[in-house]
């Protein structure tokens, strides 16, 4: 049996933006495991996470064109990201499932200090550029924790887990990127004291 080869990022946004529908196979191949995975570290539900992985689909369907995302998997990672924590709000409201809806608030809230109402008005691209080149600048160890809390939503236990880390090392680290991250926003004048 042959492996299929996906096709370059830069192919699949041309089979989107000549609308041909071959381009959500080839997204699937290249991306559906991951998308349901960011889905399910943040819904913890199989069907929850296929949805917002099919759900993806069709949002990219329908921004690309008129957007011509420079990553198209981070674009898509971002649309996925963002429907399951639409689903997440919605089975709150509907469920009060608090165990995630807990770690979904208080990553919310570790990062409240610095959040769009303390920064001046900015576009959300020069502010994305900006966090960027302070995960750039953060070793890969710590990265990849602030990206399982911040993005993936992942409770510290899981992340000890993955990281191979005690609780306070966790923890200190957590705190320490929050105050590199809020001094880096400071410098670029995203973030008033």
């Amino acid at each position: 049996m042959t492996k299929h080869a996906s096709l370059e990022d830069k192919k699949i946004i041309e089979l989107f933006q000549q609308r041909i529908e071959h381009a959500i196979t080839e997204t699937k191949i290249k991306y559906g495991n991951i998308f349901f995975a960011v889905a399910f570290r943040i819904l913890r539900n199989n069907l929850d996470s296929e949805e917002c992985e099919n759900d993806t689909y069709l949002g990219i369907w329908n921004t690309i064109p008129p957007q011509i995302p420079e990553n198209f998997k981070a674009y898509s990672l971002r649309i996925t990201r963002n429907l399951a924590l639409k689903k997440l709000d919605y089975n709150h409201a509907q469920k009060r499932d608090t165990d995630r809806t807990l770690s979904y608030d208080s990553a919310a809230d570790e990062l409240a200090a610095l959040s769009a109402e303390n920064c001046p008005v900015s576009t959300e691209s020069e502010l994305t550029e900006c966090i960027n080149e302070f995960l750039h600048n953060l070793s890969p160890g710590n990265r990849k924790i602030f990206l399982l809390r911040y993005w993936y939503l992942s409770h510290v236990k899981e992340i000890m887990e993955e990281c191979h880390m005690t609780k306070g090392q966790v923890e200190s680290s957590l705190f320490r990127m929050r105050k590199k991250l809020k001094k880096h926003l400071i410098e670029r004048g995203f973030y008033d004291e």
